[in-house]
């Protein structure tokens, strides 16, 4: 019988074989999932004997794993700014430079009320949802807001209302809403819109990373063939559902920037950009 660790070391060394990046990091995600504690407890169990039950549920994880299945389906779960979200295939996978998205709008939202432009019970769409990530942030942040969780695909808004249950105090804040982009949104109704639109050029998703074009969802990566095609469509559409001031901020791909530019039309007073930390342009911020 061998002890965790080195059931431990051995998976890690067929992830590496199958060219796995960040090997030791998936095998120490994976194995603190099956014995239910956290990464940096991990030390604390090497020396215990592997039960069969731990080395059968990890051989089977990095089996999956090996087939270029993102980690964060296997897992079921990740983390985006202080939540733990549901992750399944039918929702794209949070990512970090979107906490930083989530940020830069917290910043601009919190002037806006500081200044009167909008009021502190603010309605606000996340467009896209998906897992449910941006509105749940936004309704967590701001105790008075209101807001809709929109999303065209059945399986994302089931993946969103999971992630919601686990905030029962938001229930009453937050509606879930099957639409495509913001068609099922009244007119001059939003304080605030978010969205991290699908804006990867249709060309270019089956040389993406086999985790993504193989396994994520291909309504939340397909930005028509431009990559423009949903974002064009999110700015005509905002500025009609937005009152006077609303904020759209939405997150869109590297080299990108100079075309939206060109989509920014006389309905918006002003408008911002911003990179992430990888100073990979990143996101705009539009003012009704």
């Amino acid at each position: 019988m061998e002890t965790v660790k080195q059931v431990m070391g051995k998976a890690r060394g067929r992830l590496e074989e199958a060219g796995i990046e960040d090997a030791a990091f998936n095998v120490n995600c994976m194995a603190a999932a099956i014995l239910g504690v956290d990464i940096g407890q991990l030390p604390l169990h090497w020396q215990e004997m592997a039960g069969a039950d731990f080395v059968g549920r990890l051989d089977e994880m990095v089996r999956r794993r090996c087939a270029h299945e993102p980690l964060q389906y296997i897992l079921r779960s990740w983390s985006f700014l202080d939540m733990t979200l549901v992750t399944r295939p039918g929702a794209l996978i949070p990512r970090p430079e979107t906490e930083e998205v989530f940020m830069a709008a917290a910043k601009a939202i919190e002037e806006s009320l500081s200044a009167g432009r909008i009021p502190y019970s603010f309605r606000f769409a996340d467009v896209g949802t998906g897992t449910g990530a941006l509105g749940l942030a936004m309704a967590r942040r701001f105790a008075q807001a209101r807001g809709l969780l929109i999303d065209i695909s059945e399986a994302a808004l089931e993946i969103a209302a999971e992630n919601l249950s686990v905030y029962k105090d938001l229930y009453k804040r937050i509606d879930v809403v099957r639409s495509n982009l913001l068609e099922a949104v009244q007119p001059a109704s939003q304080h605030v819109i978010i969205s991290n639109p699908p804006y990867v050029n249709r060309g270019d998703i089956a040389a993406l990373m086999p985790e993504v074009s193989e396994h994520e969802p291909l309504l939340a990566l397909d930005g028509g063939t431009s990559g423009l095609n949903l974002i064009e469509l999110l700015i005509v559409q905002a500025a009609e559902k937005l009152l006077p001031a609303g904020l759209l901020i939405f997150e869109h791909g590297h080299g990108q920037r100079a075309a939206i530019k060109e989509l920014i039309g006389k309905d918006w007073s002003s408008w911002q950009v911003g990179d992430d930390l990888s100073g990979r342009e990143r996101y705009f911020i539009l003012t009704r």
